[in-house]
C-alpha cells in the first residue's frame, strides 16, 4: 500500500488546544450577543404622520396600518371606499386621525391590535349582541395559538391565545365562523344564541408552506427557507421493497439525476448526481460525483466495500425512514464545508413523538422479479453461414512486385501464389499443416461441435425478494420512543447472486429534568452478499459497477448444452468455487441538549460508525493447475468518529424581526483498516478455511526457458495489513434573520482543517450568503394579486470544497519496491508519487437564483432555479517534464469544471376533495457541463476545453467503399501504393471494397487516434421525473416515471458481434439488419466479417428514454371494520419496478450503460422488472 505517515495529522493535534480556547471565547461572545437581544425590546408607538392629497380611502388606511401596526376592520358596504381623503398631520395620535377622517358617521373600537370601525347609531335602539367563546386544537389536541377566527362576510374577527381560547362580543345573535391558520385547511362553523363553547379541530393542510424541513444544524420551512432544498416523504415511496434509498429517491427531485448502472443485490453502480457532474473520477472514493449523506445529523459512509462489494447505503433500511431533504444549492449546504460540494442528502429515520399514543406496525412483501429481455443470438444453421462468411471476408493483402502496390487477391490461386506473403482470398481454404485439428467450423460432424446452444436462459433465472419490518413508536410527556427490526432477502436474476440484511433501530429521547434533552439512536446491521463475480486474488478491490461474468457472453453456441459432459464440468466448477461476502453495521448517536432560557439551546452530541466487512473464498483442488485448494480471508474496518457541540439562539422582537443563530465546533476522525491471508494446500477439498497445522511451504513443478524441470520453493501461506486515518476539525456558524416573514437574509461561515494535507493547506475557509423575499407579503399584491397565494424569490451564493479519499496523498507515496536476497526494500512511486506542499482543496463556488410560487389556494406549485457551478483546484495526476527527478507525475490542483444549469418542479392538485385526491408532479432539469481548464490550457486526458465530461470519440464515416476508384491511392518514400490503412506498419490491412470508408482527418493516410472526433458525452442533457399520486376513497395509486435526454452511448453487444471474427456469440438478430454485398448497397454495416477499425459515428447513439419506474395500488379496509379488530390500518397493495420503457436506443436497456465511457457491452449487472404484493398493519 502506497503511504508515507510521516507528518501526516501531528501538526494538527498541537494546534487542538489553541482552537478549544478560541472556541470557549467565541462561546461567550455568542453568549452576549444573545443576551444583547434580549434587552432589545421598545414601547409600541401609536403617533402618526401624513400628508395626503385627494387619496382614495383605502391607501390611506393601508399607510396607517403599515404606521401603527394595527389591522383595520370594516364593511365595504357601510363605508364608502371609493372616497377621498385629503389629510395633514404630524406625530398626531391615531384616534383624532380617524377623528378626521371618518367624522361622526363612525364609531371604531380598539380589541387588542385591531380597529374595528362601525356606523354610529345614537338615535337607533339597542341591537342584540352574542358573546362566541371557544377553543382551537390540532390533530392532537394540542392547543393552536395565532389561529384566526372571523365572522364570515364581515370585517370582524380575533385571535386565539396561547391556551388556544378565542371569545367575542358580535353584534349578531347568528352567522357562521371562520377559522384559518397557516398550513392548516381553513373550517366554517355556525353559531346562534345557543351555541355553548366551541371545541375546534383544524385538519393539516396539504400545501403547508411551515411544515418543518430539516436542514443543516437545524430545522426551517418552506416559507422561510433562503436556500434550494427538496423534500421526499416516506409515503411516497411506500410499497416497493428496496436494498437501497438511491433507487427509490429516483425521477423525484428536480435536479438530482440517478443511474442505476447495476441492478445487483446490495452493490452499488447507482450513481447520484446533484446538479451536473462533477467529478474528474481520478479516485475510486469519488467516483460518479456522489453527494455527502447525513442521517440523523451524522454524516454517513456511502462507498462500496472493495472487500465485499456492498454498498453501504444498503445498511441504512428505507423502510425506516421519515422523510429525505436534498440540499442541492451553496446556501444550504456550504456549512457542511469540505464534504458539500457535491451536494448534501438528509435522511431524517423514525422516531416517536411527545405525547404519541404507542402504536405497532407490521409490514410484510413478496416480490418476484424477471429479467425483462434477453439479447437476440443467432446460433444454428444461420450462425455456420455467417461465420463462414466472416471467414471468407477475413482477406490479406500483398504488395505487387509488378506494380509496386498493395493489393487483395481476386482468386484462389491468387492467393496461393501469394501465400509467402500471407496472402488471403478465403480463409476458408488457407492451406494449413496436415496436423492443424481443424475449427469448429470445419469439424462440424464432430457432435461436440455440432450444437446450438443459447447459454443466456441458463444462467438468468427468475428472482424472489422477501421484505418484512415491524415498527413500535410512541411518547409521554418527558420521554418518546422507537424501535424497528427489518429483514431484506433477494435472490437475484443471475444465478447464485443474493442478498440479505437484519437491522435494528432504536431511537429514545428523555427529558430528565426541565430543561435538559437527552436523545440517543442506534442502528445494527447483519447482511450477506453472493456476488456474481468472484475472485481469487488477495487484495483485489470489488467493482464499484457490480458486473456478472462472462460466460453467457463467451461460451460458442457450437459447444453442448446443459446436461451433456463438459457443461457439467464447467457448472461443477462454478459451483465448486465458494465465497461468503459478510457486512456487520453498527452506528449510534448521543445527544445531550440543554435550554438555559427561552430560545437559546447548547448540545453536544458523540456520533460513531463502524464497519466490518469480511470476504471467505475458497477455490477446491482441481481448479488449479498446481493441483492445491486455496482459502482466502480478508476484513475491512471502517470507523467513523465524530463530536459536535452546537450553541443556537431563536429570538422574535415586537413580533417583526426573528433572528436565529448556530455556532458549533466539532471533532471527527476516520481510520481504515484492512487484513487478508490466504493458504494453500489443504488435505481435503471439504476444510474451507484454514485452520493450524497447514503446511506454510512448499514446491511445484515447474520448466525453465530451456526446458528442464526442476522443482521451486513457493509460500502456502500468506498475510497482508494495512491501517490509514485522518482526522477533521471544524467551527462552523450561522446567521439568519427574517422581517416579517417578507424579507430573509441567511449568511453561514465554516473552518475546515484536514489531515490530508501538506501542513501549509490543511485549513479551507467555505462561507455562504443568502437572501429571499416574499413579494406576496406586499400589499400591493394582495390587493391586486388574489389568485397568487404564495411567492418568494430567492439568491444564493456560496463555497464548499472537497477533499481526498485518500489519507497521504499529499505527502508523497513509498511502496514495496521488491524483494533482494530476502529482505524488501523501500522506494518512492514514480507514478504521482513525487511530493506536493502546495496541494490543497478542491473548491466550489455556486450562485443560485430561485422562485417559489403557489397560486390557485395553494392548488398549484411551481419551484424554478437557476444555478451557476465553479468548481477549481481539481486534483489531477500532471505529466511532468524532464527525467531528472526520477517522476513521472505528480498530483495537483491543476483542472477545473463547470455546471449550469435550470431546473422546474411543477406540482398541481387535479382534485383534493375528502374522498378524491389527485396531485401530479413534473420535474426536469437542463445541466450543461463543461471542462473549463487544465494545468496547461490545453486538451487533456480525452477532456476538450469547453466541452461536456466523459466525451465519446470515433472515426468519422462516409457511407461504404464500393470501388477502389472512390479512395486516394497514397505512397510512401519507397514509392509503394497503398490505399487507407489502419496502421503504417501493416499496410497489408488496408481499405477494401464493402468497408466502412473512413474519413481520414488530418489526410495523412493512416487512420488512428488523431482521426477520432468528439461525439457527444456520456452524460444527459435532461432529466427528470413524473409523479402521480391518487386517492379514491379507500384506494390509493402512485406512479413515478423517470426520463433521461441526450445521453450519448455505444452499444457494443451487436456492433461488436457483427463487425467482429471471434467465436463469442453472435448477439443479433440477422433479420433486423442488413450487411453491404454489393455497390450501391445502403446497408446497416459493412461487409460480413470486415474488422472495424474503431468505434465509428454511427455506432454513437443518441439516446433517451422514459421509464415506468414504479407503479403501487393500494387499498385500505374501512376503519369501521378495523375498529372491531382494534386496529387502525390495514392496507394490501400491489407494486411493479421498471415495467415499462420507451426509448430510441437499440441495446437491451438504456440506464445500465456505464457513465464514464457511455460503452454498452452487457456486462453491467442487468435491472429487473419486479412485481410485488404486500401488506401493511398497524394497531
Amino acid at each position: 500500500m502506497k503511504k508515507n505517515r510521516t507528518g501526516t495529522w501531528i501538526p494538527l493535534r498541537n494546534r487542538c488546544a489553541k482552537i478549544l480556547m478560541i472556541m470557549k471565547l467565541t462561546f461567550l461572545m455568542m453568549c452576549a450577543f444573545v443576551f444583547s437581544l434580549s434587552a432589545g425590546v421598545r414601547a409600541q408607538d401609536q403617533m402618526v404622520t401624513l400628508k395626503v392629497e385627494g387619496m382614495p380611502f383605502t391607501k390611506v388606511i393601508s399607510e396607517l396600518k403599515r404606521q401603527t401596526q394595527l389591522d383595520f376592520f370594516y364593511s365595504f358596504d357601510e363605508v364608502d371606499v371609493k372616497q377621498t381623503i385629503s389629510l395633514d398631520v404630524k406625530n398626531t395620535k391615531i384616534d383624532e386621525v380617524l377623528q378626521q377622517i371618518l367624522g361622526g358617521k363612525f364609531t371604531w373600537e380598539y380589541i387588542d391590535r385591531m380597529v374595528i370601525i362601525k356606523p354610529a347609531t345614537p338615535d337607533e335602539p339597542e341591537k342584540k349582541s352574542l358573546r362566541v367563546k371557544g377553543f382551537v386544537y390540532d390533530m392532537q389536541r394540542v392547543p393552536m395559538p395565532g389561529v384566526t377566527v372571523k365572522v364570515a362576510g364581515v370585517s370582524l374577527g380575533t385571535a386565539t391565545d396561547t391556551r388556544g381560547w378565542f371569545a367575542m362580543d358580535l353584534p349578531v345573535t347568528s352567522g357562521t365562523l371562520e377559522f384559518s391558520f397557516v398550513g392548516f385547511k381553513k373550517k366554517m362553523v355556525t353559531f346562534n344564541a345557543q351555541t355553548d363553547t366551541l371545541r375546534i379541530v383544524l385538519e393539516e393542510d396539504i400545501q403547508a408552506l411551515d411544515e418543518t424541513i430539516v436542514v443543516a444544524y437545524g430545522e426551517t420551512t418552506r416559507r422561510k427557507s433562503t436556500g434550494s432544498v427538496s423534500v421526499v416523504k416516506a409515503d411516497e415511496m411506500k410499497g416497493i421493497p428496496s436494498s437501497s434509498i438511491a433507487s427509490l429517491l429516483q425521477g423525484r427531485v428536480a435536479g438530482m439525476d440517478i443511474t442505476q448502472m447495476s441492478g445487483s443485490p446490495g452493490g452499488g453502480g447507482t450513481a447520484v448526481i446533484i446538479r451536473g457532474y462533477n467529478s474528474l473520477d481520478v479516485e475510486q472514493g469519488r467516483r460518479f460525483s456522489d453527494p455527502l449523506w447525513v442521517v440523523d445529523g451524522v454524516p454517513m459512509n456511502s462507498f462500496t466495500s472493495p472487500i465485499s462489494g456492498t454498498n453501504l447505503l444498503s445498511d441504512l433500511n428505507p423502510e425506516m425512514i421519515e422523510s429525505v431533504q436534498v440540499l442541492k444549492d451553496a446556501s444550504a449546504a456550504s456549512i457542511y464545508g469540505s464534504r458539500a460540494a457535491n451536494g448534501v442528502i438528509l435522511v431524517t429515520t423514525k422516531k416517536g413523538k411527545k405525547n404519541q399514543k404507542a402504536n405497532f406496525a407490521v409490514n410484510f412483501s413478496q416480490t418476484w422479479s424477471i429479467l425483462p429481455r434477453l439479447p437476440d443470438v443467432t446460433i444454428g444453421r444461420a450462425e455456420r453461414w455467417l461465420r463462414l462468411k466472416q471467414a471468407k471476408n477475413n482477406v490479406f493483402a500483398y504488395l505487387d512486385p509488378k506494380t509496386n502496390q498493395y493489393k487483395y487477391p481476386e482468386s484462389l490461386r491468387e492467393q496461393y501464389e501469394n501465400s509467402n506473403q500471407s496472402a488471403v482470398y478465403d480463409k476458408n481454404f488457407v492451406v494449413v499443416p496436415s496436423t492443424y485439428p481443424g475449427t469448429t467450423l470445419q469439424d462440424s460432424l464432430n457432435p461436440f461441435y455440432n450444437n446450438a446452444t443459447n447459454y443466456f436462459p441458463v444462467y438468468y433465472v427468475k428472482g424472489k425478494v422477501t421484505n418484512a419490518n415491524i415498527q413500535t413508536y410512541g411518547g409521554g410527556e418527558n420521554m418518546s420512543y422507537g424501535l424497528g427490526l427489518g429483514y431484506y432477502k433477494e435472490d437475484g436474476v443471475f444465478r447464485g447472486t443474493g442478498y440479505n440484511r437484519v437491522d435494528l433501530n432504536s431511537s429514545m429521547n428523555v427529558i430528565p429534568v426541565k430543561n435538559l434533552n437527552v436523545d440517543m439512536r442506534f442502528n445494527a446491521s447483519l447482511a450477506n452478499r453472493k456476488r456474481a463475480t468472484k475472485s481469487e486474488m488477495l487484495g483485489s478491490s470489488a467493482p464499484s459497477v457490480e458486473v456478472v461474468p462472462g460466460e453467457p457472453l463467451e461460451l460458442n453456441s457450437f459447444l453442448p448444452g446443459e446436461g451433456s459432459v463438459p457443461w457439467n464440468a464447467v457448472l461443477e466448477a462454478y459451483e465448486g468455487t465458494k465465497e461468503k461476502n459478510r457486512n456487520v453495521r453498527l452506528r449510534a448517536n448521543f445527544r445531550v441538549g440543554y435550554q438555559p432560557i427561552q430560545g437559546l439551546d447548547i448540545t453536544t452530541m458523540l456520533a460513531a460508525d463502524y464497519s466490518v466487512d469480511r470476504r471467505n473464498y475458497f477455490q477446491p483442488s482441481y481448479l488449479s493447475d498446481d493441483g492445491f485448494s486455496k482459502s482466502m480471508g480478508e476484513t475491512g474496518v471502517n470507523l467513523m468518529v465524530l463530536n459536535e457541540n452546537l450553541i443556537s439562539y431563536k429570538r422574535t422582537i415586537k413580533e417583526d424581526h426573528s433572528v436565529s443563530f448556530v455556532g458549533g465546533f466539532s471533532y471527527q476522525y476516520d481510520q481504515a483498516e484492512y487484513n487478508g491471508g490466504s493458504a494453500q494446500n489443504s488435505p481435503s477439498d471439504k476444510i474451507y478455511y484454514a485452520p493450524d497445522g497447514l503446511p506454510v511451504l512448499g514446491n511445484v513443478s515447474t520448466t525453465d526457458m530451456w526446458g528442464e524441470t526442476y522443482e521451486k520453493p513457493v509460500a502456502f501461506q500468506r498475510y497482508v495489513s494495512d491501517m490509514q486515518e485522518k482526522s477533521l476539525i471544524s467551527y462552523f456558524a450561522r446567521l439568519e434573520y427574517d422581517f416579517r416573514g417578507k424579507y430573509m437574509l441567511s449568511a453561514s461561515f465554516r473552518r475546515d482543517g484536514s489531515s490530508t494535507f501538506g501542513a501549509d493547506n490543511r485549513w479551507g475557509t467555505f462561507p455562504s450568503v443568502a437572501a429571499a423575499w416574499t413579494f406576496t407579503e406586499e400589499n400591493w399584491v394582495k390587493d391586486n394579486l388574489g389568485w397568487l397565494s404564495f411567492g418568494k424569490l430567492r439568491a444564493s451564493w456560496g463555497r464548499s470544497g472537497m477533499h481526498f479519499s485518500q489519507c497521504y496523498l499529499a505527502l508523497g507515496e513509498l511502496n514495496l519496491g521488491g524483494v533482494v536476497h530476502g529482505d524488501a526494500y523501500v522506494s518512492a512511486s514514480p507514478d504521482g508519487g513525487m511530493y506536493n506542499p502546495a496541494l490543497s482543496w478542491e473548491e466550489t463556488d455556486q450562485y443560485d437564483f430561485g422562485l417559489d410560487m403557489d397560486l390557485f389556494n395553494y392548488r398549484l406549485t411551481v419551484t424554478a432555479d437557476y444555478y451557476y457551478r465553479y468548481t477549481d483546484k481539481m486534483l489531477a495526476k500532471i505529466p511532468l517534464q524532464g527525467s531528472h527527478s526520477g517522476y513521472v507525475t505528480q498530483w495537483q490542483n491543476a483542472m477545473a469544471i463547470s455546471n449550469e444549469g435550470m431546473e422546474i418542479m411543477i406540482k398541481y392538485d387535479i382534485f383534493r376533495e375528502k374522498d378524491l385526491y389527485w396531485k401530479i408532479s413534473v420535474n426536469g432539469a437542463k445541466n450543461w457541463n463543461r471542462f473549463q481548464k487544465s494545468y496547461n490550457g490545453r486538451d487533456y486526458g480525452g477532456r476538450i476545453i469547453g466541452k461536456p465530461l466523459n466525451g465519446i470519440y470515433a472515426f468519422l464515416t462516409d457511407g461504404f467503399v464500393d470501388s477502389y476508384d472512390d479512395l486516394k491511392l497514397y505512397h510512401n518514400a519507397a514509392g509503394m501504393g497503398y490505399y487507407v490503412v489502419k496502421n503504417e506498419m501493416f499496410k497489408n490491412y488496408m481499405i477494401k471494397e464493402g468497408d466502412i470508408n473512413y474519413v481520414d482527418v488530418n489526410g495523412d493516410g493512416v487512420i488512428d487516434g488523431n482521426d477520432q472526433v468528439y461525439m457527444g458525452s456520456t452524460l444527459p442533457e435532461i432529466s427528470g421525473g413524473i409523479v402521480n399520486e391518487l386517492r379514491w376513497k379507500n384506494f390509493d395509486l402512485n406512479m413515478l416515471l423517470s426520463y433521461s435526454i441526450g445521453r450519448h452511448a455505444v452499444n457494443t453487444l451487436v456492433s461488436g458481434s457483427v463487425e467482429g471474427r471471434s467465436v463469442t456469440p453472435l448477439l443479433f438478430n440477422p433479420d433486423k439488419i442488413t450487411f453491404w454485398e454489393k455497390p450501391g448497397d445502403k446497408a446497416d454495416y459493412a461487409a460480413v466479417g470486415r474488422e472495424r477499425w474503431g468505434l465509428v459515428d454511427y455506432n454513437v447513439e443518441k439516446v433517451n428514454y422514459l421509464r415506468l419506474k414504479s407503479l403501487t395500488v393500494g387499498y385500505s379496509l374501512p376503519r369501521r371494520w378495523l375498529q372491531k379488530m382494534g386496529m387502525t390500518e390495514l392496507r394490501l397493495f400491489v407494486s411493479g419496478e421498471n415495467l415499462l420503457t420507451w426509448t430510441n436506443y437499440s441495446g437491451l436497456d438504456p440506464e445500465t450503460i456505464d457513465l464514464t465511457s457511455g460503452y454498452d457491452q452487457n456486462k453491467n449487472y442487468p435491472l429487473p422488472r419486479k412485481y410485488t404484493l404486500g401488506i401493511t398493519l398497524k394497531f
